[in-house]
């Protein structure tokens, strides 16, 4: 499917009852971006993270809120927030901080103005909670950070992943920090 630049985003709350659907559109996502990562090219990954019912698990979670992302009437990707915390490598930020723990996007869709009307999305999801800030992770050499330094995260931290599956020189991930809020 060829998606229009520019074409508006509709964010909708995803229900547990459709964690068969997510999982779905995880395992469509995924591979097109990140299986060079890993040793077994993502499988262990997609199946421990992506499956049905780990993510009925945290669909269930009410810490937590899914949305599907969609442009021209079709699920191209969904957000995962975590309502309320701060990061743990952090000091002097409060604990009124939302998390951005995931953003993901088919292929296709990524280029075309979608990713920033859904980050702006999210800063008015933050905004409305009536969070200081909103925070993620991303990978240390990932082609995002200058898209999060544009719509305003700044780098605060490091960490590194524990995974052994996933080969060392990719498990280096940033703390980004957006206080617009």
């Amino acid at each position: 499917m060829q998606l229009q630049p520019h074409t508006a985003v509709r964010i909708e709350k995803i229900g547990v009852e459709e964690a068969d659907l997510l999982s779905a559109l995880c395992l469509r996502i995924y591979p097109q971006f990140y299986l060079y990562l890993w040793y077994d090219q993502g499988e262990w990954y997609q199946r421990t993270r992506y499956n049905a019912e780990q993510l009925a698990t945290e669909l269930s979670d009410p810490a937590s809120e899914f949305y599907w992302i969609y442009q021209q009437d079709v699920p191209v990707g969904y957000i995962k927030i975590n309502l309320q915390g701060k990061p743990a490598e952090t000091t002097g930020l409060s604990d009124n901080g939302m998390e951005l723990e995931r953003i993901y996007l088919l292929k296709e869709a990524t280029g075309t103005g979608l990713g920033s009307q859904v980050m702006d999305w999210v800063a008015d999801r933050a905004s409305e909670l009536g969070r200081d800030y909103v925070y993620l992770y991303t990978m240390d050499g990932s082609a995002a950070i200058p898209f999060y330094e544009k719509n305003g995260y700044y780098k605060a931290g490091t960490k590194q992943l524990p995974f052994e599956r996933m080969k060392p020189q990719y498990r280096g991930m940033y703390l980004m920090i957006k206080d617009q809020l």
